[in-house]
Protein backbone atom coordinates (compact mmCIF):
# COMPACT_ATOMS: atom_id res chain seq x y z
CA UNK A 1 0.00 0.00 0.00
CA UNK A 2 1.33 3.30 -1.20
CA UNK A 3 1.16 6.75 0.58
CA UNK A 4 -2.09 8.71 0.54
CA UNK A 5 -1.62 12.04 -0.71
CA UNK A 6 -2.50 15.00 1.45
CA UNK A 7 -6.04 14.96 1.06
CA UNK A 8 -6.66 18.31 2.88
CA UNK A 9 -5.57 22.34 2.68
CA UNK A 10 -6.09 23.80 6.11
CA UNK A 11 -3.73 24.47 8.77
CA UNK A 12 -3.47 23.08 12.15
CA UNK A 13 -3.72 25.75 15.28
CA UNK A 14 -2.45 25.25 18.52
CA UNK A 15 -3.68 28.58 19.84
CA UNK A 16 -6.60 27.02 22.24
CA UNK A 17 -3.68 25.20 23.96
CA UNK A 18 -1.81 28.14 24.61
CA UNK A 19 -4.41 29.69 26.05
CA UNK A 20 -5.41 26.95 28.21
CA UNK A 21 -2.43 26.44 29.89
CA UNK A 22 -1.98 30.35 30.21
CA UNK A 23 -5.16 30.18 32.23
CA UNK A 24 -4.10 26.85 34.29
CA UNK A 25 -1.05 29.00 34.72
CA UNK A 26 1.21 25.99 32.92
CA UNK A 27 4.04 27.20 30.77
CA UNK A 28 5.87 25.27 28.19
CA UNK A 29 9.16 25.27 30.32
CA UNK A 30 6.44 23.04 32.43
CA UNK A 31 6.09 20.77 29.37
CA UNK A 32 9.79 19.77 28.91
CA UNK A 33 10.35 19.34 32.62
CA UNK A 34 7.38 18.35 34.15
CA UNK A 35 5.83 16.47 32.14
CA UNK A 36 8.78 14.53 30.03
CA UNK A 37 7.63 16.41 26.26
CA UNK A 38 10.47 16.50 24.46
CA UNK A 39 12.00 20.02 23.60
CA UNK A 40 11.10 19.03 20.01
CA UNK A 41 7.58 18.51 20.18
CA UNK A 42 7.04 21.67 22.19
CA UNK A 43 8.34 23.12 18.97
CA UNK A 44 6.05 21.59 17.02
CA UNK A 45 3.37 22.82 18.88
CA UNK A 46 4.58 26.24 19.43
CA UNK A 47 4.88 26.00 15.27
CA UNK A 48 1.33 24.80 14.72
CA UNK A 49 2.98 21.61 13.30
CA UNK A 50 1.62 18.09 12.96
CA UNK A 51 1.98 16.07 16.32
CA UNK A 52 0.54 12.63 17.32
CA UNK A 53 -2.73 11.57 18.66
CA UNK A 54 -1.16 10.19 21.63
CA UNK A 55 0.65 13.73 22.14
CA UNK A 56 -3.03 15.36 22.01
CA UNK A 57 -4.03 12.44 24.30
CA UNK A 58 -1.49 13.43 27.12
CA UNK A 59 -2.00 17.07 26.80
CA UNK A 60 -5.76 16.60 27.47
CA UNK A 61 -4.47 14.29 30.44
CA UNK A 62 -1.98 16.99 31.70
CA UNK A 63 -4.92 19.79 31.24
CA UNK A 64 -8.06 17.72 32.02
CA UNK A 65 -9.42 18.48 28.73
CA UNK A 66 -10.74 17.45 25.45
CA UNK A 67 -8.76 17.50 21.43
CA UNK A 68 -11.54 20.49 20.70
CA UNK A 69 -10.59 22.32 23.15
CA UNK A 70 -6.59 22.70 22.39
CA UNK A 71 -6.73 22.40 18.55
CA UNK A 72 -8.03 23.95 15.95
CA UNK A 73 -8.18 23.09 12.24
CA UNK A 74 -8.77 26.32 10.13
CA UNK A 75 -9.63 25.55 6.50
CA UNK A 76 -7.91 26.98 3.45
CA UNK A 77 -10.05 29.79 2.50
CA UNK A 78 -9.06 29.14 -1.49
Amino acid sequence: MGEREKQYSGTISYKKLFELMEQKNIKKRDLREKYNISPTIVNRLNNNSNVAIDTIMYLCEILNCQPGDIVEYIHDKT
